[in-house]
């Protein structure tokens, strides 16, 4: 019995030869799904909202509020572990915090002198050494390192201690609303500062008649440094944490507070850090050399481990967090970090070495989508032809890819809806990938090379396909066709549709094609099925669901298979006879 079965459907490993690859991989996968099995193609993107703004360099969308937030600059934002609605980055100058559309310095400036204190009026009793500070708190509850202490004074009961020297802060558009004022208390764990007296904020003198047993909580913001101007690849943590960097240093903020990064807290790697992620409690730092983890359950706890493996990051703007691991681009290859540590390279079945570099991994920008990697790429090869795409890169066991024909300068996967945009360079408008009841892309797919022993012939083939269509993707066909009519239409009325010979640059357009867009086919049963025997055409197939006879003479070792379609195909059969084909599973 000669007989060929394809009842799974996977996509390329382009580095192994076409015979060697699995039985149900491809030479060639274009805008399939692969994600049940069958052969199913991707849908059309849809818009999500409309910006006109083609330079956005950085897509974020905060969920409590639902706001997309866009920038021309490389951004890292992360919503801060307290209040919904505050989003804080870095990238666009000094990091900074969002609230409600308006930016605001994250930086809590302290009070820069020291306070006066003066003692009067005649006491009795113990004398006390007093000492005070004071700091700015803005109105969102932020507090910042308190002022240089004041002058040292002896104080017993019935004397009024007067502080002068205070300041109102330089930066006006900070916020700040109140002053917290400090006095040092000494206790049976030593001696601190507790805080006496909250007012507005104000330049006036404070008179301290505040009873010696009578203070409230410990200073808190003792050690809340600024954050440092140049920190950037902010990403959340666990515990209230964020993370941050900037060289070879690593910075944390206090639990709860992404307003202060205490300077105890830094630590060092051996090579410039590229970018940081969470996997779980662990912090993956990747670097231009050997990468790190970093393990802890506060920032004071941290403990750095390096992953003794030469994988440097060779591009901030395409490092992914996948949920289980994060993947980076790295002169080998995609490689992959998970929680325990463990380091894979998750191209070795798809690229060598320059295959991968040629592709300019340095210049992708990439995300995720239902696990996969998905790196859009723009780069023009050595012979001055330009390539521009996207692929979808399974990470997972031997790996495998399709390919898409979108490219973007900005992307971001929303992890609440699972959904994964990207900005349109041509409109600027943020569009969602493979958008649910949009009508289908045309996907190509094309098999393994079957190579048998001795020259053999296949007489029939079936093609089992679900082509079913719900009402909702009707409609979408619908909407899209009247939206590509409009469109056509006002790009006809310009005069000039770069179809004439000559008219437009070499692979611009199809062969005789020109710049308008093609209309969705109003039905999925839309399909081109190819037979190949020895790489000739022996056999084309426009059914689905029937058995269809092919030329039964033709004898050849190397059989293939290549399909066009919208609909979902789900087995792809061939044999040497019908009564063969028929007795397949």
């Amino acid at each position: 019995m000669v007989a060929i079965t394809i009842n799974s459907f996977i996509g390329e490993q382009p580095r192994i030869v076409p015979r060697r690859i699995p039985d149900s991989a491809a030479q060639s996968a274009v805008n399939t799904r692969l994600d049940d099995g069958a052969l199913t193609p991707i849908r059309i993107a849809a818009t999500e909202s409309e910006t006109s703004d083609t330079s956005i360099r950085t897509l974020f969308k905060l969920e409590s509020t639902g706001q997309w937030f866009t920038w021309s600059s490389d951004v890292h934002a992360a919503p801060g572990p307290v209040a919904d609605e505050r989003l804080y980055f870095t990238g666009d100058g000094v990091p900074k915090m969002k609230v409600g559309g308006t930016d605001y310095t994250l930086a809590v400036e302290r009070p820069a002198s020291a306070l006066t204190a003066t003692a009067t009026g005649s006491g009795t009793g113990i004398e006390y050494t007093r000492l005070y500070v004071y700091t700015y708190v803005t109105g969102f509850g932020e507090e910042s390192e308190p002022n240089p202490v004041s002058n040292e004074i002896t104080w017993q009961s019935g004397q009024t201690v007067t502080l002068s020297g205070f300041a109102a802060p330089t930066d006006t558009a900070r916020n700040i609303t109140k002053q917290r004022i400090y006095r040092s208390q000494t206790g049976r764990s030593g001696t601190y500062f507790y805080l006496i007296a909250e007012r507005d904020v104000s330049t006036a003198n404070f008179s301290d008649t505040v009873d010696v047993d009578d203070f409230q909580e410990a200073l808190p913001s003792a050690d809340f440094n600024t954050p440092a101007g140049s920190l950037e690849g902010l990403v959340p943590l666990p515990a209230g944490m964020m993370a941050a960097f900037t060289g070879r240093e690593l910075h944390f903020c206090e639990p709860y507070q992404p307003h202060a990064w205490p300077e105890k807290y830094v630590l060092y790697t051996d090579y410039d850090i590229m970018a940081v992620r969470g996997v779980g409690s662990v912090l993956v730092v990747l670097t231009t050399g050997q990468p790190y983890i970093v393990l802890g359950a506060s920032p004071a706890a941290m403990q750095m481990q390096k992953l003794e493996i030469n994988a440097p990051c060779i591009n901030k703007k395409a490092v992914v967090d996948l949920g289980y691991a994060v993947a980076f681009p790295s002169v080998e290859g995609l490689f992959i970090i998970d929680g325990s540590g463990a380091v894979s390279n998750a191209t070795r079945n798809l690229f060598k070495r320059e295959d991968w570099l040629t592709l300019d991994p340095a210049t992708m920008v990439a995300a995720q989508l239902g696990g996969r990697y998905v790196a859009f790429y723009d780069y023009t090869d050595v012979g001055g032809m330009p390539h521009a795409g996207s692929l979808f890169i399974d990470t997972a066991g031997d790996g495998y890819l399709f390919r898409n024909a979108t490219v973007t300068s900005a992307c971001h996967f929303d992890i609440p809806s699972s959904r994964l945009y990207y900005v349109d360079r041509d409109t600027g408008n943020i569009m969602e990938v493979d958008a649910e009841d949009q009508p289908r892309e045309e996907l190509y797919w094309k098999s393994k090379e079957f190579v048998f022993p001795r020259p053999v012939s296949m007489a029939a083939i079936i093609i089992d396909a679900d082509s079913t269509v719900s009402l909702e993707e009707q409609a979408a066909i619908v909407a899209e066709n009247s939206q590509i009519s409009t469109a056509n239409a006002a790009t006809i009325a310009t005069g000039d549709i770069f179809g004439a010979i000559g008219d437009a640059q070499i692979n611009r357009n199809r062969v005789n094609g020109d710049i308008l867009t093609e209309f969705v086919a109003d039905s999925f049963e839309q399909i081109t099925a190819t037979v190949y025997a020895d790489g000739e055409v022996v056999g084309t197939i426009s059914e689905t669901n029937a058995m269809k006879r092919l030329k039964s003479e033709r004898l050849a070792r190397r059989w293939e298979v290549d399909v066009y379609c919208t609909v979902s195909i789900e087995r792809i059969a061939m044999a040497s006879s019908v009564d063969e084909l028929k007795g397949l599973p």
